[in-house]
């Protein structure tokens, strides 16, 4: 009875969800993210958990090796950031290379989509003085049970290790599903890999390797049921009351990415791992040791080993419900 008691007991904390906080405040949360247009949406819709209180967003730190140019990157967090309402929350960059590039094809259209987001806005493209993973670190220190959602490649936080080494919410990874490398990848790479995480192999097996504190993938498995669909986008058009729902409205109507979501290419993949970390209960979850290839053409391909790190990854999401969740945070709703 003793032995089936304290199974219990240590189990207890494997069942607290991700969101949950100490002394009931609102969990601190560091986005760290490469600016793409899907990581806009993301930003809107922590900007409008943070507006409720039901997050207290500390800080955006961004990536210069990924989704958005560098140098523009931080020029449209720091315009989104203003726009959205978010004073006082800092913006830093780092990380301003890596093995691995995105095609300039997805590099220009990002560029294109995101800066319309911020017309009018005056934000520099200066480096912030003070670098993403001393930020993220500082935060930390201040803050040791602040959760880190990163939507980007993983450079900054694995250069903030043994800070970063905390609770984690990565977008990234393909477990026995397809890779989605596509649009001008250097053919010499198989094709099994997810892009965040192709993009900085290294950074992503040590971020996986060194955590030794409970970790969460959003991959390819489950953001696979979050498509971006015309009738989505058709509902927000009918329903953008915040600027929140307005900058995802006019990010996914451009013309630039109309013709993305009408050939079924573009997913809610940032998105889905941020509400993922607010509500887990968006995500269907298993348990398992995941390993990353670190180079050759597989680099970046994350897989099922016995000597792999064991974590929890998404494996299926339910994407009506995401939708209407996503829908009403957006315009200000419960």
């Amino acid at each position: 009875m003793k032995r089936m008691l304290g199974a219990v007991l240590l189990a207890l904390p494997l069942l607290v969800p991700m969101s949950a906080h100490a002394d009931d405040r609102p969990p601190v949360i560091i986005f760290d993210t490469d600016m793409d247009y899907d990581d806009a949406a993301a930003l809107a819709y922590l900007a409008q958990e943070h507006r409720r209180g039901r997050i207290e967003l500390r800080a955006v730190t961004v990536v210069n090796n990924g989704g958005g140019l560098p140098g523009r990157a931080i020029r449209n967090a720091r315009c989104l950031v203003e726009r959205l309402g978010l004073r006082g929350v800092p913006v830093a960059d780092g990380s301003d290379t890596a093995p691995n590039r995105f095609p300039d094809e997805i590099l220009q259209t990002v560029d294109t989509v995101v800066t319309s987001l911020t017309t009018g806005c005056t934000a520099t493209e200066t480096p912030s003085r003070v670098r993403a993973p001393k930020l993220i670190r500082r935060v930390l220190r201040r803050e040791p049970s602040a959760q880190i959602i990163a939507t980007g490649p993983l450079s900054n936080v694995a250069a903030a290790l043994p800070e970063a080494a905390g609770r984690v919410t990565s977008m990234g990874g393909a477990i026995d599903v397809p890779g989605n490398l596509c649009c001008g990848t250097p053919p010499e790479f198989d094709g099994t890999q997810e892009f965040n995480y192709w993009i900085d192999p290294a950074a992503s097996r040590t971020f996986i390797r060194r955590n030794p504190r409970p970790v969460r993938l959003v991959p390819l498995n489950a953001t696979n049921d979050v498509p971006i669909t015309q009738e989505f986008v058709d509902r927000l058009r009918e329903d953008h009351r915040t600027p929140a729902a307005d900058v995802v409205f006019e990010a996914f109507t451009h013309p630039a990415v109309q013709p993305l979501i009408a050939d079924g290419l573009l997913f809610w993949w940032d998105p889905l791992a941020a509400m993922s970390a607010v509500h887990p209960e968006v995500l269907q979850v298993t348990r398992g040791r995941v390993d990353v290839v670190p180079d050759g053409p597989a680099a970046g391909r994350t897989f099922l080993s016995r000597t792999g790190r064991p974590i929890t990854y998404g494996v299926a999401a339910d994407g009506a419900a995401f939708e209407q969740r996503f829908l009403n945070i957006l315009n200000g709703r419960r």
